[in-house]
């Protein structure tokens, strides 16, 4: 169980998966004896993804409140049970999921997962900033929960599969695809169940809130963008346009900041961009000094935009097989 068989996929000990490599947590056996068998395989998709696919005997982990202060983190948790049953209880909700049901979790929460037969469960770990831009921007507490496992929650499922066991084999482009493709499916379902929950909940601003993004979906790339435009653009004043995104767990600028970064590494990624030049690709999202850009990229993702091109072009090139391991 203490293995490691690439970069592309990791074969992870019990305690390096769960306690480590995902999120601290706390580990119990449900009976003496009845945990024999623990796997999670480990890979990063060029999107920003992880997932990981984890097989394990009858356990329960508990992610406490003393976890979340010592090791603070907001990133989102798809999970789809592909076999055996299991009951969560987060946000004051339990349930229990069959094989083909569909759950999101949130990192930054308090939350017990009870494997109560053997299972295997497929997680793909959702970074709370692209969470933000690419499926709920608000009320994203309000999907938290057991989603609808039919129609787009069934494609959903399926696909979670084929990048759990599929991607790693993949060219990097492909890669990107199949992340793209997931991001964008899941997208369409939460906020499917954000509707469903909106009719249920007492929410405040949805309307304006909703027309904020929207506008700022269209403007982000404006260098000349700040919060006296938007305000004035959505008739409010500045002071309660920060209150709102404040309510929302962001700021204006940290907003429209990390929309700028993900769009130009979604076209750093993308082969059809390949013949714009960096410079282009940061002038067109809104920054207006290259070095300033690449400084803001690096600290963000941790890669400087031309060796991220440059990876993804040798992906491309390269005859036969992926770079995933």
């Amino acid at each position: 169980m203490s293995g490691r068989s690439g970069e592309g996929g990791e074969v992870l000990s019990l305690e390096e998966a769960i306690r480590d490599a995902i999120l601290p947590v706390d580990v119990e056996q449900r009976d003496e004896g009845s945990f024999r068998h623990f796997r999670c395989l480990r890979h990063p998709l060029p999107t920003g993804l992880l997932v990981y696919d984890i097989t394990i005997d009858p356990v329960v982990i508990s992610r406490k409140s003393l976890h979340i202060a010592d090791n603070e983190n907001e990133d989102f948790f798809l999970t789809s049970l592909v076999r055996g049953r299991v009951v969560i209880d987060q946000q004051s909700q339990r349930y229990e999921l069959m094989p083909g049901d569909l759950a999101l979790m949130a990192g930054g929460l308090p939350y017990t997962v009870d494997y109560r037969e053997p299972s295997r469960r497929i997680v793909v770990r959702i970074p709370h900033p692209i969470f933000r831009e690419r499926l709920v921007s608000a009320h994203h507490d309000l999907v938290i929960g057991k989603l609808p496992a039919e129609g787009i929650g069934l494609v959903v499922s399926d696909l979670m599969k084929v990048v759990a066991t599929e991607a790693r084999g993949l060219p990097i482009t492909d890669q990107y695809t199949l992340g793209q493709s997931l991001l964008e499916l899941t997208a369409s379902l939460t906020r499917a169940a954000l509707k469903q929950r909106e009719l249920k909940e007492d929410v405040r601003h949805p309307g304006l809130l909703n027309r904020i993004f929207a506008y700022l979906e269209e403007h982000y790339m404006d260098p000349g963008l700040n919060p006296k435009l938007i305000a004035q653009a959505n008739g409010i004043s500045i002071r309660y346009l920060h209150a709102l995104f404040r309510e929302s767990g962001t700021t204006v600028l940290r907003w429209v900041w990390e929309r700028r970064l993900r769009a130009a590494r979604n076209d750093l990624l993308d082969p059809t961009q390949r013949h714009l030049r960096i410079s282009e690709i940061a002038f067109r999202q809104g920054f207006n000094d290259t070095a300033h850009f690449s400084r803001a990229f690096r600290n963000r993702f941790g890669i400087s935009p031309s060796e991220l091109r440059r990876r993804a072009t040798s992906g491309v090139r390269r005859p036969g097989g992926g770079s995933g391991g």
